[in-house]
C-alpha cells in the first residue's frame, strides 16, 4: 500500500462524489456530495475535505474541521464499498491522525457515530478512541475521541 491524503480540489470532487458505501451503511454517514457542499458553505467550522489514496487509485473520503482550542473533529471517513474489506479504514485513520496532529494545534480529535453502527465502536476502539460514553446534540450520534500522547 502505498497510502495518502489530498484535498479535495477542482481536479478529483466529481471522483469523490462517485464515492459510495454499501448499501446497508447508507444510512450511517452523509454522502460525499453533502460533505463538500458543507465543506464549500459552512465556512464556520472550517472544514477540510480530503481525498484518500492508494497510489493513483481514489479509496476513499474523509472531512475534519471544527477546530476548537486544542480539538477538531474527524467527522467524515468512508471507503468506497469495492474497497472495503481490504485493510483501508485501519490504515487511513492513524495517517489521518497523524495529519491532524502535524498540520493543526490538536491534542484530541472527535469523531461520531450512529448507535445503530455497532460494530464501529470496537473497531475505533481498537484504533485508540475512547467511548466518551456522550451523545451529539445535534444529531444523537455517540461520542468518540482519540488523545495524542504528550
Amino acid at each position: 500500500m502505498n497510502l495518502f491524503l489530498q484535498p479535495v480540489n477542482e481536479k478529483n470532487w466529481r471522483q469523490v462524489v462517485q464515492l459510495e458505501v454499501h448499501s446497508k451503511q447508507v444510512n450511517f454517514i452523509e454522502s460525499n456530495a453533502q460533505s463538500l457542499l458543507e465543506a464549500a458553505y459552512d465556512y464556520s467550522l472550517h472544514w477540510h475535505p480530503l481525498a484518500l489514496y492508494d497510489e493513483d487509485t481514489l479509496v476513499g473520503f474523509a472531512m475534519i474541521g471544527a477546530l476548537h482550542e486544542e480539538s477538531m473533529w474527524l467527522d467524515r471517513i468512508m471507503i468506497d464499498q469495492q474497497f472495503q474489506g481490504k485493510s483501508y479504514g485501519k490504515h487511513f485513520i492513524p495517517l489521518l491522525l497523524e495529519h491532524m496532529q502535524q498540520t493543526f494545534p490538536v491534542r484530541r480529535v472527535y469523531l461520531s457515530a450512529h448507535e445503530e453502527n455497532e460494530k464501529i465502536f470496537a473497531y475505533y476502539q481498537k484504533l485508540g478512541f475512547i467511548d466518551s460514553n456522550e451523545h451529539d446534540p445535534a444529531n444523537g450520534e455517540r461520542i468518540m475521541y482519540y488523545n495524542f500522547k504528550k
